[in-house]
């Protein structure tokens, strides 16, 4: 099943053919979980990039009512719906609660959870309750902290950050991006972004830090 990506505002999302589906963000997104699904020896997952945490208001309610989604009868083709979004600011999880209610599905009472509806709803707010920050590349970042080459990316960022003037590009709220660039720099074969980098296995797929991520895409399998 390939992965699919979600039709302009003014047309409908393509069909649904698989019984588990995936909500993400965007194409970067996509490619991180498509990696880390494949690692985890999960196949025939439909992952949907809305194009942006703004989108899911949306998007969400056009995914559910894409063709395929219900059958004939009303009951639910898809078994499983997982959402997953950065935290940046507000309360992310009761936003895509609310947009959840709106479709008429029955969202999760719990963060990293699904819910017993039909399908069953599952919301995970990245980087994950275990993880300080607000988005992939912060638990992208956790996975190499003890890379060898973090240490020449924390100094490089102190530096870059020390300057007079800073880069418009790595203000406080990016830095950890920017942080992810300069790890990824570090690469032998350079890719610029974490999607990519995690198709390239650069981040530990390994590490303790995915752990609360892989318990709830466990629940896919």
């Amino acid at each position: 099943m390939g992965d699919q990506v979600m039709a302009s505002p003014n047309n409908a999302p393509s069909s649904i053919n698989s019984k588990k589906v995936l909500a993400v963000e965007g194409k970067d997104e996509k490619n991180f979980f498509n990696a880390l699904l494949k690692h985890m020896n999960i196949t025939g997952i439909d992952i949907r990039e809305v194009g942006g945490k703004t989108q899911f208001p949306d998007k969400l309610p056009a995914l559910v009512k894409a063709s395929g989604f219900f059958l004939a009868d009303g009951s639910s083709f898809v078994t499983h719906l997982a959402v997953i979004r950065d935290k940046d600011e507000g309360n992310a999880f009761k936003s895509i609660v609310n947009i959840v209610k709106k479709t008429g599905l029955i969202p999760p009472t719990k963060h990293s959870e699904f819910s017993n509806g039909k399908p069953k709803v599952g919301i995970f707010i990245m980087p994950g309750e275990a993880i300080d920050g607000t988005a992939l590349e912060d638990l992208c970042l956790k996975t190499v902290e003890n890379h060898k080459a973090m240490a020449c990316v924390n100094k490089y960022a102190s530096c870059i950050l020390a300057l007079e003037l800073v880069p418009k590009n790595i203000p406080k709220a990016k830095v950890q991006v920017f942080k992810a660039q300069a790890f990824l720099a570090a690469q032998p074969v350079i890719v610029d972004s974490v999607g990519l980098g995690a198709q390239k296995k650069y981040w530990d797929f390994e590490s303790p830090a995915l752990n609360e991520l892989k318990s709830f895409l466990a629940k896919l399998k």
